[in-house]
């Protein structure tokens, strides 16, 4: 019996320092926020643009991703010159646009992707009524990181992302499309606006890999709520 109990101590308390070390995951996104710059920085950003370029098949392909406080956002895609794709979003709808014409989403998969695309989302995760969970730790290319879990007001939405455990930083993140699961890996971080971006981005999805390289990071230039028109 004395053993028994002896062991029990043991294993309640090797949980407790296992509790203890393993960081909350507001602690994991404090710690992001303040890799990349700090709060008081990120708080001075209202509006974002990123232009990255590609090449898939030959053929090259250009990206700009816009954002703007408080939830607008869009993204346009050119292959060789050509708008391929685009998603707009004016904080109320999602409108989905491509070759094939135009469609607005709704549900889980719009508030979802309006939460993802909010300026620097974690932020305005409790805002937004994200609720966020430790997973574990996990390997990631080798680095290990902490896996957070996150899941929209409703539940009706889920994704993760990896944070490094010594930097901070996020190299990681996972979402579920209509396609199937992408995995974006996020590296080559620099400054720009005394804010750290990921200047390379790579992506696995059913359609295969992209590697996509940000070629300048434009901040507070002052987009217009006409910028995130969703009228079809």
């Amino acid at each position: 019996m004395k053993k028994t109990g002896l062991i029990i101590a043991f294993l309640l308390g090797w949980q407790t320092v296992l509790a203890q070390s393993t960081p909350t995951a507001e602690e994991i996104m404090d710690k992001y926020i303040a890799a990349i710059g700090g709060k008081e920085a990120l708080l001075k950003v209202t509006d974002l643009t990123t232009n990255m370029s590609s090449e898939m098949n030959g053929n090259a392909i250009i990206m700009t991703r816009k954002q703007k406080l408080p939830n607008k956002f869009s993204m346009v895609i050119n292959a060789n010159g050509m708008e391929v794709m685009k998603q707009t979003s004016d904080g109320e709808k999602v409108v989905m646009g491509g070759m094939q014409g135009s469609r607005t989403l709704d549900g889980p998969m719009a508030k979802q992707m309006m939460v993802m695309n909010t300026l620097f989302p974690e932020l305005y995760y409790a805002e937004n009524g994200v609720k966020s969970t430790v997973v574990g730790t996990e390997k990631v290319d080798g680095k290990d990181t902490y896996k957070l879990s996150h899941s929209t007001a409703d539940g009706g939405a889920t994704w993760t992302d990896n944070f490094d455990t010594t930097t901070g930083l996020k190299v990681q993140s996972t979402t579920k499309t209509q396609q199937g699961e992408m995995t974006t890996a996020y590296s080559d971080y620099k400054e720009a606006n005394g804010i750290k971006f990921p200047m390379t981005l790579l992506q696995q999805s059913p359609r295969g890999p992209m590697t996509m390289s940000v070629d300048n990071v434009k901040v507070n230039k002052g987009l217009k709520d006409s910028d995130f028109n969703t009228a079809q």
